[in-house]
């Protein structure tokens, strides 16, 4: 596990990659290109991945095996029941997308330490999501999310947020966040779907990890684990 960096030393970490161009994640697992135009201001803008950038390097909530199993069948059954095409995810990377840190020819790995240091800086309880609702979102992605907002997992993603922020990660963060679990793409058939509810699916969440998806391959690499604190370990602490 890499070692915590102080917030004082991560504006000196900010010259180790100043130029780099990224492509930032999204909470819709749908990446939009990130840049800086000529009038110096940033901006997004929705594509396709560009075949060049294989590395993608984001923050996110891996499912527990005991729920990725059963979600990946209930998962082939939706796919069997609406004649959808994709690919289905495979259960061991199933996982709710937090912030993304951009596609990239070759990863950074001055851009690993500092997620991984940041990630570090992380404190905050265990607490529990629940998803309710089969979804479709564009690029033909089928996906569960939940009716109720997750007000939990909202505040934990602001807390990841707020610690970026005081980095340099910080043009990574979003606005808002949608948290959800994507299962597969068809681009011709999902979009036709309607959203629809289905018996809730729940669970604790007690860590957050840093992967390295290698695009087109299919392939995780982890480069970060946190455990969150238990609730009556967080109580105390105040």
């Amino acid at each position: 596990m890499a070692a915590i960096l102080p917030c004082s030393l991560f504006l000196f970490c900010s010259s180790l990659f100043p130029r780099i161009k990224y492509r930032t994640g999204s909470a819709m697992n749908e990446l939009p290109s990130f840049g800086i135009g000529k009038n110096g201001q940033t901006f997004f803008r929705w594509n396709e991945p560009d075949q060049r950038r294989n590395d993608r390097l984001f923050f996110a909530i891996l499912l527990d095996s005991t729920i990725a199993t059963p979600l990946a069948l209930k998962a082939a059954g939706w796919q069997r029941e609406l004649g959808l095409r994709g690919k289905l995810i495979a259960a061991e990377q199933l996982h709710v997308s937090l912030v993304g840190l951009g596609d990239h020819d070759g990863l950074p790995m001055s851009l690993v330490d500092t997620a991984c240091r940041a990630g570090g800086l992380v404190q905050t309880a265990s607490f529990d999501v629940t998803l309710d609702r089969l979804s479709a979102f564009g690029g033909g992605a089928l996906l569960l999310r939940g009716s109720g907002g997750n007000p939990a997992l909202q505040t934990f993603w602001r807390s990841l947020g707020a610690t970026l922020s005081d980095s340099p990660l910080k043009p990574f963060v979003a606005n808002s966040f949608e948290p959800h679990v994507t299962f597969l793409r068809d681009r011709t058939q999902v979009a036709k779907l309607g959203e629809r509810a289905i018996e809730p699916i729940g669970w604790t969440v007690r860590d957050f990890v840093l992967i390295h998806s290698f695009l087109g391959q299919g392939r995780y690499q982890l480069y970060g684990r946190w455990q969150l604190s238990d609730q009556d370990d967080a109580v105390a602490a105040m």
